[in-house]
């Protein structure tokens, strides 16, 4: 059921009411049945395998709890290999039958075709968190299976997230708030916002990025097209986390926002901690902190003082565990070798930058610049942009060969002539008219999120606003989806990029 169709709109319509009509404390069992319907209309094999993993990390968190060491570790290997084989297996089975001799006609691996259960990914590392969490007794585990069943599987963050924290997340799901307008109706408003930024932004980007991300375009063109699928991603993932964030927000229930307008930063590790902030959190919390002060980790320091001095000794293991998550960041996204090169791409600047911080800081003290003045924040801002765009060819082409052959095209024929001949090569992917509603959107998206930076909150300012104000502005923003919203005949429901995952 895609969060996308009038079905889904329906059965959240449907279990709203039914919410509310229930007393207090049935409430959660109210939102559990609808969890495991939804669910379940997504087929009741990918049911099966996340009760079967709920079950897994329950039982190991209770272990965890009575001391146990063994039992906690055992679940978390078995819901991790499970994660790995599902999402993995076939990847690897045709990219090892490429290399390996066949003798007949039948690959040497086979390919099982297996296909992922929704939202595989989310529930697998909230999980996993949730039973490491237990063994570090940074939470009391669950005795109700039931209770623990619905954290792992609440509806609205099945589809993209975000990775929840047991002690953010239960509490809320566990003694749900009394009905509040004002927090009905700013859900309402964020459902509507991030169905405007996928449906109207996102899905017009899409045929462009498509087709410049082609070896016959011109240097320029590829540029853009680079550019544009960052503005994409940005508008798919977190409108898709809009419209998340809102249906939750119906139950009354505040979901952690997973983006902080990352297109402001001014640097990279800015902008991750900016840009799904979830997962960031997660892979600092339970790999980055572990892999630091393992004995790998402080080897790699004890290595790096003894060859490049103390400083610079002491951040190489944070730099090492830095350029290993951000691989395996990579690989979340996709197993493919363009995902690999797109974590490692970050990870290497991270690292880099981890290491230069004290050159970084001793040239800023010499040149008297303030990192938090105006200019020097911008130019940090558009230098994290440049490096961003450049992780976008790994992103938005197939293989490495592509990405490489795309970044040499954009350097050695640029080819922009005249603006009348780029006007035209546009308009041969896009009509005019959808490239003004494109422009216009990408206005009313900057000039919201400038003012939210600026700690405007547009969305609760417009939730409390008068009558007067709130309805017309919400009246236009529906208009805007439905006439100009990338649907209609032949419209296949394209899913949020992020569901995949």
């Amino acid at each position: 059921m895609s969060v996308l169709s009038f079905e889904f709109l329906v059965f959240l319509a449907a279990t709203v009411a039914v919410y509310y009509a229930l007393p207090l404390r049935f409430r959660w069992i109210g939102l559990l049945a609808a969890s495991l319907a939804f669910y379940a209309a997504a087929g009741w094999q990918g049911l099966a395998y996340m009760l079967c993993a709920a079950g897994v990390t329950w039982l190991g968190a209770i272990a965890a709890g009575k001391g146990n060491k063994w039992l906690p570790a055992a679940a978390l290997t078995l819901v991790f290999g499970a994660f790995v084989f599902v999402k993995y297996y076939d990847a690897a089975s045709a990219w090892l039958n490429g290399i390996l001799p066949s003798s007949g006609k039948e690959p040497l691996i086979p390919e099982l075709r297996l296909i992922a259960p929704l939202g595989l990914s989310y529930f697998t590392l909230q999980s996993a968190g949730y039973v490491v969490d237990a063994r570090r007794g940074k939470l009391q585990p669950e005795r109700n299976p039931l209770r623990y069943l619905l954290f792992v599987s609440f509806f609205p963050q099945m589809t993209q997230g975000p990775i929840s924290e047991w002690k953010r997340l239960a509490p809320l799901l566990a003694s749900p708030p009394r009905f509040e307008p004002i927090t009905f109706v700013a859900g309402a408003q964020l459902m509507l916002w991030g169905y405007f930024k996928k449906l109207v932004i996102a899905d017009r980007i899409a045929p462009f990025t498509i087709a410049a991300a082609s070896a016959d375009q011109p240097g320029w063109l590829v540029l853009l097209g680079a550019a544009l699928f960052a503005v994409r991603l940005y508008a798919d993932f977190s409108g898709g986390m809009d419209v998340i964030r809102g249906a939750a927000g119906l139950f009354g229930i505040d979901m952690a926002d997973n983006f902080n307008r990352p297109f402001f930063s001014s640097s990279v590790a800015e902008y991750w901690r900016r840009w799904h902030i979830s997962l960031g959190a997660w892979f600092r919390a339970y790999m980055f902190f572990p892999l630091t002060v393992s004995r790998a980790g402080v080897a790699v320091g004890r290595a790096g003082r003894k060859l490049l001095g103390k400083k610079a000794g002491r951040a190489l293991p944070g730099a090492a565990a830095t350029v290993v998550i951000f691989l395996f960041v990579g690989l979340w996204h996709a197993a493919s070798w363009n995902a690999a090169l797109y974590g490692l791409y970050f990870g290497l600047t991270l690292g880099c930058a981890t290491l230069l911080e004290p050159a970084f800081k001793r040239l800023r003290r010499g040149l008297g610049v303030h990192v938090e003045s105006r200019p020097p924040r911008w130019f940090g801002i558009v230098r994290t942009l440049s490096i961003v765009l450049t992780a976008q060819y790994f992103a938005f082409t197939a293989t490495p060969a592509e990405a490489f052959s795309l970044m040499g095209a954009t350097v050695t024929r640029f080819g922009f002539t005249t603006f009348t001949q780029a006007g035209a090569a546009l308009a041969a992917i896009i009509n005019p008219m959808e490239w003004i509603i494109l422009v216009i959107s990408l206005a009313i998206l900057f000039a919201v999120d400038f003012m939210d930076e600026k700690g405007a909150d547009v969305s609760k300012r417009l939730a409390s606003a008068p009558v007067f104000f709130r309805w017309p502005a919400l009246i236009a923003l529906i208009l805007a989806t439905l006439v100009f919203g990338c649907y209609g005949e032949g419209f296949d429901m394209a899913a949020f990029i992020y569901t995949q995952f």
